[in-house]
């Protein structure tokens, strides 16, 4: 069972399609300014929040590609299920720091880079905080100690990229979320697809299309507590033989 259904996520394909959606996403993604990336890939290095019809789109580029489809969910699987355990970098970047999904990739990505350093620096604090919160709740909920690899780790702000113009103020950022908001508004009026609203990364997003989301959460802190890598390979043979 799965919590978001394919023949919903196709469903929202077509209709995205007949209303021009995707085509609306990509002049959002053509509007973003510019800049001067060095490609190293340090900034590839979690599941980055990610809208519904981001998602849509991206599972529809793959959809045409089942080569690529089989190796990112193989490396989605991983990512999930070890999240506490072990430090992986984003399901969608190869062995040569490039993006698998660099047409598609979501909004995130193409706004990295462009943010003010004192408001990046800011936001990075808050999200500390967070991850030393919920290393506790963690703790006291499950008896899980996430692996202090993985809670310590962030993403540091970029020197080396160069925006074209000027670095974007945090205004300007949200209104490119919601301009796509406004998409995910007009799929979920559609009620073609009926998923809770919540916070989801990519890789959320696509746990979610192959597994039950409460299963699939509770498998993640059985391995997490046991480090048995088994039950992870007994999932890929269900989920990427079919």
């Amino acid at each position: 069972m799965t919590s978001i259904k394919k023949n919903h996520v196709v469903n929202c394909i077509n209709y995205a399609n007949e209303n021009r959606l995707f085509d609306k996403l990509n002049n959002i993604y053509k509007s973003l300014p510019s800049g001067d990336c060095s490609g190293c890939g340090n900034c590839c290095m979690e599941s980055v929040g990610t809208n519904l019809i981001e998602f849509i789109n991206i599972y529809n580029y793959l959809e045409n590609k089942p080569e690529l489809k089989k190796m990112c969910l193989d490396k989605i699987i991983d990512y999930y299920f070890l999240e506490y355990i072990d430090k992986k970098p984003c399901p969608f970047k190869d062995k040569d720091n490039r993006c698998m999904v660099y047409e598609v990739r979501p909004l995130n990505c193409r706004l990295f880079g462009h943010w003010k350093k004192e408001d990046y620096n800011a936001n990075l604090s808050r999200v500390i905080e967070q991850n030393m919160n919920y290393k506790k709740d963690m703790k006291n909920l499950y008896g899980v100690d996430i692996s202090d690899e993985v809670l310590n780790f962030s993403i540091k702000y970029c020197e080396t990229f160069k925006p074209e113009k000027n670095y974007l103020s945090k205004k300007e950022r949200l209104n490119f979320e919601d301009e796509i908001m406004n998409l995910d508004a007009r799929i979920l009026g559609s009620e073609l697809i009926d998923i809770p609203y919540k916070d989801r990364g990519i890789v959320e997003y696509f746990i979610e299309s192959m597994l039950y989301s409460d299963f699939a959460y509770k498998v993640k802190i059985r391995i997490t507590k046991e480090k048995n890598m088994n039950v992870i390979n007994k999932i890929k043979r269900i989920l990427l033989t079919k």
